[in-house]
């Protein structure tokens, strides 16, 4: 089953990958076909040489008709061939790949076969010991450059069926046998079991070879393009350190668990009255710098991006792997928190120069044990962390609007860190959906 399997997915590989990678790899089939026509043209050129040196020994007028008749129809062939490829026929460019390799493959046998009704000395044996047998691996060679299997595989069935026609026709035509490997190599017969497999074989084994390197490239291309795309999807939510470590561990994210982490909410104080006085594209402009400000203090500490809600951005630390450091990842949510303001500064300073209002933001952190993995459907997986942890940091976040605060981290928080001397201690206060009053502690820069 697993032999079916692999040669059906082997055969059937251009239909089963998804439709972008496929359209780029006929863009680069095109490309392909095209060096491979000029090799074509190239090659026609190195086979030039040979009909001349020979000229000597081609005395007769079908002798030369027979080498320059088929380099003329190969000629011909290659330059329609690239006339096509330079036309807007993507259908034709495709197609006329296969009766490319067709001429080829039928010039090369009636070459033999010319030579043989010329110099064949009524020897049936000549058609299959032919040394010009091994021209087939000629535009065998074309069809790697093209980057197809299909093309491989078509190359082969064709040198199969002339070299079976030719053997078939020298059995029935009684060629000599025997079993001398000087008469096989220098003589007249052929030892029969060895003329029936040995070529085939040879040539089946270069074909799939050259048909699984192909197919091997496609695989490393996909692996590489998804891995490429997983980095660009994950680049918007974790920090590049971050990406680089998740990709060389996929099950990082893949696979959901309990576990500790630093929570981080900030949002904009009075945006619902702020955004209403504003054009909605300029309203746009305003979020997407914002945006980028939040989350480059984000990312500067190793931080998770975990989404935007409206103004309000929620960022964790620790994810997907905690530290192993104990309060490295408080302590990188703290600093993200006061680059933050800082960008903030900064971004208000280019406001008031365009005599635009202040903008003031308010964040609250606490630390926890969440879940933390994909959620969602198969249509729509989510990276992010649920839990009391999570809704705690909001609720801190919202306390700064009653306490007059910007920044509000928890008391865990606060041990985390080293119990700093910038953070002093609030009144306690009772946070929404708690018991108990908390104490929380509130920055002094």
């Amino acid at each position: 089953m697993k032999l079916i399997f692999f040669l059906k997915s082997f055969l059937l590989f251009d239909h089963s990958m998804p439709s972008n990678t496929r359209k780029l790899l006929k863009e680069e089939e095109i490309f392909g076909a095209m060096m491979a026509n000029r090799f074509r043209l190239f090659a026609g050129i190195v086979f030039l040489i040979p009909a001349f040196a020979n000229l000597s020994n081609t005395l007769s007028f079908l002798g030369l008709l027979t080498n320059f008749g088929a380099l003329f129809v190969y000629f011909a062939n290659a330059i329609l061939h690239g006339r096509i490829l330079k036309s807007s026929s993507i259908k034709w460019k495709m197609k006329y790949e296969y009766i490319s390799i067709f001429i080829d493959n039928a010039l090369i046998s009636l070459t033999i076969w010319n030579w043989y009704l010329l110099e064949g000395h009524s020897n049936p044996n000549f058609v299959i010991k032919n040394p010009l047998l091994f021209y087939y691996l000629i535009p065998l060679s074309f069809t790697l450059i093209q980057f197809r299997i299909s093309l491989v595989l078509n190359s082969l069935f064709y040198f199969l069926f002339y070299y079976y026609l030719f053997f078939l026709y020298s059995h029935l035509n009684h060629g000599a046998t025997g079993v001398s490997w000087y008469e096989y190599v220098l003589g007249d017969q052929i030892i029969f079991a060895d003329a029936l497999v040995t070529k085939p074989i040879l040539f089946s084994f270069v074909s799939f070879s050259v048909s699984y390197g192909i197919y091997r490239s496609y695989l490393l291309l996909i692996r590489i393009a998804n891995v490429e795309a997983e980095k660009s999807s994950l680049a918007r939510y974790f920090s590049p350190d971050l990406v680089e470590e998740i990709t060389s561990q996929p099950n990082a994210i893949k696979v959901g668990r309990r576990q500790k982490v630093t929570v981080l909410f900030s949002d904009i104080r009075d945006f619902t009255h702020f955004s209403e006085e504003m054009d909605t594209s300029l309203l746009s402009d305003f979020l997407t710098e914002y945006r980028s400000r939040m989350t480059k203090a984000v990312f500067a500490y190793k931080g998770t991006l975990d989404k935007f809600i409206g103004d309000a951005v929620m960022a964790t630390f620790g994810t997907p792997v905690p530290s192993l450091t104990f309060g490295i990842d408080s302590k990188n949510a703290v600093l993200s928190a006061k680059q933050m303001f800082i960008e903030l500064s900064l971004f208000n300073q280019e406001r008031a120069k365009r005599s635009e209002k202040e903008i003031k933001i308010g964040i609250g952190i606490h630390a926890g044990e969440v879940f933390a993995g994909n959620i969602g459907s198969e249509e729509r997986m989510e990276y992010t962390v649920i839990g009391d942890t999570v809704n705690t940091a909001s609720r801190i976040e919202s306390a700064c609007k009653t306490l007059g605060e910007q920044l509000l981290i928890s008391a865990d928080v606060w041990k985390e860190i080293g119990e700093p001397n910038d953070f002093v201690p609030t009144p306690e206060i009772k946070l929404a959906g708690k018991e108990n009053a908390i104490k929380l502690y509130a920055w002094r820069p």
